[in-house]
């Protein structure tokens, strides 16, 4: 069972944050976690304050900011709403966010993007990808999209999805990220469907047709391998597998937006091999592409979870 003991939403006070705030309240509250929001100054500007106007930019008018956010997002007077920590810290945004992160214990870092698909990598912002690079906590990354699908309501949260994308390529990682797809699918009351994607076999045109049954054989391999997990997990959660050829996070994402997916989950990782990226660019390209949250799980993510294929009473 998917325990978060505390969710950590770092804000600039833009749309995207208030979008990743709304998922972090709405996941802590149902999970009675602890919320923290955080929110970074930059050094020069808070020394300029202090030099020039002999103000502490932090206390006196951002921690007052952040709260004002936060309270202009929920709903007035309900008692539902997380016991919340209000963090206001002056450095680098990425370097604050791993640091509360581990302070905190957090089980789940929630903030928002500026990808609206297509392929956004600068607009996307090198904060959430610093942030992959070196993250030990999963990560939710929320884009700014015109249909929500979580609302804060007055006798509590609502989630709109259809259905939650888990992309594996059957290693450890996306096992751990399988655990966390899962238990979100239950708790939120919504099928799971699994995907995996082959690479075809590159080679030059004039000889694709050589290889053209390996790719078949391994697209087939992959099929009955999600259908063994899919049978592992039918007395879980309701899901299905799909298995498509093509490059990884493309068809990721792609599949999302035809299956209309409303959360894709995916696992920390690179591809493999000489000169692959680092880790975290296949997860990093997918929230570039995609139009929905995407969860980043990393290797040994902190919250506590229930066996694969484990039954919830």
């Amino acid at each position: 069972m998917l325990m978060l003991r505390s969710v950590l939403c770092p804000v600039e006070f833009s749309d995207q944050s208030l979008h990743a705030l709304r998922w972090a309240v709405a996941l802590a509250a149902r999970n009675q976690s602890r919320l923290i929001v955080l929110t970074a100054i930059e050094p020069l500007l808070a020394e300029a304050a202090r030099a020039r106007l002999g103000l502490d930019l932090a206390k006196a008018d951002t921690q007052p900011a952040l709260r004002e956010f936060v309270k202009a997002a929920l709903p007035e007077a309900v008692a539902w709403i997380p016991e919340t920590a209000f963090d206001v810290r002056i450095g680098d945004p990425s370097e604050m966010i791993l640091e509360a992160a581990t302070r905190e214990h957090a089980d789940l870092i929630a903030v928002g993007t500026h990808g609206l698909g297509g392929f956004r990598k600068f607009l996307l912002g090198s904060t959430t990808e610093r942030v992959l690079r070196r993250t030990s906590t999963a990560v939710l990354a929320v884009p700014l999209v015109k249909t929500q699908s979580v609302v804060l309501e007055t006798d509590g949260p609502r989630f709109d999805l259809q259905r939650i994308l888990m992309g594996t390529d059957f290693s450890e990682v996306s096992t751990e990220a399988l655990r966390w797809a899962t238990d979100l699918a239950q708790q939120l009351r919504v099928p799971l469907l699994l995907s995996h994607v082959v690479t075809p076999v590159a080679v030059p045109a004039r000889w694709r047709s050589y290889v053209a049954e390996v790719d078949e054989e391994r697209t087939r391999e992959a099929r009955a391998r999600l259908e063994t997990l899919i049978k592992q997990l039918k007395e879980t959660v309701a899901s299905e597998a799909v298995v498509s050829l093509g490059r990884l996070a493309d068809s990721i994402a792609s599949i999302a937006e035809e299956r209309q997916a409303g959360l894709i989950v995916v696992g920390l990782m690179g591809q493999r091999g000489a000169g692959s990226p680092c880790p975290g660019s296949i997860a990093y390209r997918v929230l570039c592409l995609a139009h929905v949250p995407v969860l980043v799980v990393p290797p040994h993510a902190d919250a506590r979870i229930a066996p694969l294929g484990s039954r919830r009473e």
